[in-house]
């Protein structure tokens, strides 16, 4: 009797299936254990959905390094949102998309086979030993200066040095809230207001730290791969140029910046030299654009935005292929809740790329563009920040005094060379893109914050190193390793400036304090807290719990109007200051379900404890020293 299925019918299957029956082992086991979760939920979200569909889009072998992981962190991310605003965010709601996407991906292999051997579509075996060393080399670099910088401990308690004190703690207050029960979330440092900031990249980060638990040490390790990622973008966008240049442009675009390391070597020859104020940026002073590497470092919003803009701009190379607008518009649409003013530099390069290819560009085509983006259309109706598009020289009033000599000193060599490489014909939608997005900020204010207007020099900062890049490509290697050097040298004090400062985020007792609120109060509870400074607050950044106010320029830079800010603040100052009535009204007012006291709150409102210790309705369920949470317990 015939065999139903011989050993090579099931050899041809397992050949054909592998990657598929391996993606569901792992969702499976994913399910009762917690540390394959967390390497299932990298696959999942870094490399499944970019798997799936990179054979059906025009790619070379560099683009599919960045392709896979960028295309792969939105859809997921965009992917398990919905599903989470129909059954709810949870452990179970993410696993269940892993199995989804294994079924899409099954039916793929189905339709079309299975052309995916690691090494076929890597094509290790094609990519230079420098160019390895090249991406190797960004991802230490970055991940060691994270890891020493972010949420590193010493004996005094947590620790986020350098640059990264402002604005880390706000993603972690953005990622822990969404994990504890802030979902479809609000403002976690704004409480009752839905979140307008473009979060997804913390909404990413949330998700793989959901499906383990508590893991705050993931986010120096993240956002190194993202830096690696941008690396990928930027040598997928001068790949064209030859190998030389892309490894230039890669170098220059991760680490380059202008001018500011002559004050560090000023300090250096004088004995002046001091980590806390040998930095390579002012705000508000000569030097003060915050130098790329800076960026990459603490804006996490960025490490999707920049790297998905470059790799839009490596599409426009072809604007006669459907297949490549298409793409472009597609990762265009769902970048929106990434980062919207990369969404609208992606516009802008566009037009460019129109304008400069208008003769043997039919109109028709830019349909394959536009339709796609509209995948944005419903975060922008439902909760986009508000616009504030106008003309305006308030940049150059308040920050960029002498524009000539500040750009030149800020953006330095790379952008000296940018500017000399339009002596030569080519790459024309690079040269306009730079142009208008150096000019934008000097004529336009689209932010509500004026000062985020810098991130259009941030975004410049890609076609600046790209052509900078194929520029020195072009020329001697000894001046090609002395002009990289200086253009690099400002990433020297960054580096010496994060892993050399040592700025506290939570003592111990603070961080024993936000583990407790973790765990013994709900969810969705709100704290009054200070909002002075307002920026490592541990019910907020460690608890996951929402507040009601906090550091203004967080709220402010989301495009809440001052006169609400101000207002919250007004009230907090009455709950710590004022009698059991006016603090009552407060919270009453933002339905406070808890009042911290801690060490700002102390500072700003001396004896706001002994107040508290006499108002009947609230009950202290938390002492550590002088760490005080009490319950609000109103009839």
């Amino acid at each position: 009797m015939r065999e139903v299925f011989s050993n090579t019918d099931y050899q041809s299957v397992l050949q054909k299936y592998w990657i598929c029956i391996l993606l569901l082992v792992l969702a499976l086991a994913s399910f009762p254990s917690n540390y394959i979760a967390l390497f299932t939920a990298f696959v999942f979200t870094f490399l499944v959905p970019g798997l799936i569909c990179y054979r059906f889009f025009k790619l070379k072998s560099h683009e599919i390094w960045a392709f896979v992981p960028l295309f792969s962190v939105m859809v997921s991310a965009e992917f398990i949102y919905y599903l989470s605003l129909a059954v709810g965010y949870s452990r179970e709601t993410i696993l269940f998309s892993f199995l989804a996407l294994t079924s899409v991906y099954a039916l793929i292999v189905y339709r079309k086979g299975e052309p995916i051997q690691p090494s076929k579509l890597l094509r290790i075996k094609q990519i230079k030993k420098t160019s390895l060393l090249l991406f190797a080399s960004i991802f230490t670099v970055a991940l060691i200066v994270l890891f020493i910088s972010v949420w590193r401990g010493s004996p005094y308690g947590i620790v986020l040095t350098g640059s990264n004190w402002q604005d880390t703690p706000l993603h972690y207050e953005i990622i822990e809230s969404i994990n504890n029960g802030n979902f479809p979330p609000q403002m976690p440092n704004f409480a009752g207001v839905p979140m307008t900031y473009y979060y997804f990249v913390d909404f990413h980060t949330a998700i793989v730290e959901k499906v383990f638990g508590y893991l705050p040490q993931l986010l120096p390790f993240l956002n190194a791969v993202f830096i690696l990622i941008f690396g990928f973008a930027i040598y997928a966008l001068t790949r064209p140029n030859g190998r030389r240049a892309a490894i230039i442009a890669t170098v220059i675009a991760t680490f380059g910046w202008g001018l500011s390391y002559f004050g560090l070597f000023n300090a250096l020859f004088t004995g002046t030299f001091n980590v806390t104020t040998n930095y390579g940026y002012q705000y508000g002073g000569t030097f003060g654009l915050p130098p790329i590497f800076d960026n990459l470092l603490q804006q996490r919003p960025l490490l999707i935005g920049l790297p998905v803009f470059a790799f839009v701009l490596a599409l426009f190379r072809d604007m006669n292929s459907k297949n490549r607008l298409f793409l472009a518009g597609l990762m265009t649409g769902l970048l929106f809740e990434f980062h919207n003013v990369a969404f609208l530099c992606c516009y802008l390069a566009f037009v460019v790329a129109v304008l400069f290819n208008f003769k043997q560009f039919k109109l028709t085509n830019a349909l394959y563009f536009l339709l796609p983006t509209a995948l944005a259309l419903p975060f922008i109706f439902h909760n986009g920040p508000p616009a504030t598009i106008s003309l305006s020289t308030v940049w150059i009033a308040n920050f960029a005094h002498d524009p000539p000599v500040y750009y030149l000193l800020n953006l330095g060599i790379p952008f000296v060379i940018a500017l000399v490489s339009f002596v030569r014909p080519g790459n024309e939608v690079l040269k306009g893109t730079m142009i208008f997005l150096v000019l934008i900020p000097n004529i336009l204010l689209i932010t509500p914050n004026p000062w985020d207007m810098y991130k259009f020099f941030i975004f410049a900062w890609i076609p600046i190193a790209v052509l900078a890049g194929i520029m020195l490509s072009k020329t001697r290697k000894i001046l090609i390793v002395t002009l990289v050097l200086l253009s690099i040298l400002t990433s020297s004090s960054v580096i010496i400036y994060n892993v050399g400062t040592n700025f506290p985020a939570a003592s111990w007792q603070e961080y024993q304090l936000g583990l407790w609120v973790r765990s013994n109060t709900p969810e969705d509870s709100v704290f009054l807290t200070s909002y002075n400074p307002g920026i490592h607050c541990p019910v907020a950044f460690i608890g996951g719990r929402l507040t009601v106010s906090s550091y203004i320029n967080w709220p402010y830079g989301w495009g809440i109007p001052l006169s609400q800010i101000y207002q919250r603040q007004n009230d907090i100052n009455a709950a710590y200051t004022g009698n059991a009535t006016e603090l009552q009204q407060v919270v009453t007012k933002y339905h406070v379900s808890y009042v911290y006291v801690g060490t700002d709150e102390l500072t700003s409102y001396p004896g706001c404890t002994a107040r508290f210790n006499a108002i009947s309705w609230l009950k202290p369920v938390y002492t550590n020293g002088n760490l005080e949470i009490y319950q609000v317990e109103l009839n």
